[in-house]
């Protein structure tokens, strides 16, 4: 059997941004504020959505951008933790919504309890 081996594509390229432009703004801001991913951001119809590993990470996101916290029941010994969040305002005024998640070990280190800081705008 002769033809051209199955190369798979590297997760940079499959994950690439494009042309969409809610995944490029929140990207920029991910590069601007150096802010900590686990894997590529996912652009879903109600925001960019952003992946974190662990609590440290999640936290530097709410002291960098502020928004509300939310979190789920313990399930299985776990939680999920939810930043909900949304780029500086742009020239134009507008924002990107911006979802940061971290799945937390129950009773772990939560980076915010009670009080939360609105969303900043530049």
């Amino acid at each position: 059997m002769t033809g051209k081996p199955i190369v798979p594509i590297p997760l940079h390229i499959a994950h690439a941004s494009g042309d969409e432009p809610a995944l490029m703004a929140a990207e920029a801001v991910i590069d601007y504020l150096n802010l900590p991913t686990a894997r590529p951001p996912i652009a879903r119809e109600d925001g960019v959505h952003v992946i974190v590993r662990d609590g440290d990470a999640f936290a530097r996101w709410v002291y960098a951008l502020g928004g509300d916290v939310d979190h789920t029941d313990t399930l299985d010994g776990a939680t999920m933790w939810s930043l909900s969040t949304e780029t500086p305002r742009r020239a134009n005024g507008s924002t990107v919504p911006i979802r940061v998640h971290v799945a937390l070990v129950a009773d772990e280190f939560a980076p915010v309890k009670v009080e939360h800081r609105p969303a900043r705008s530049a």
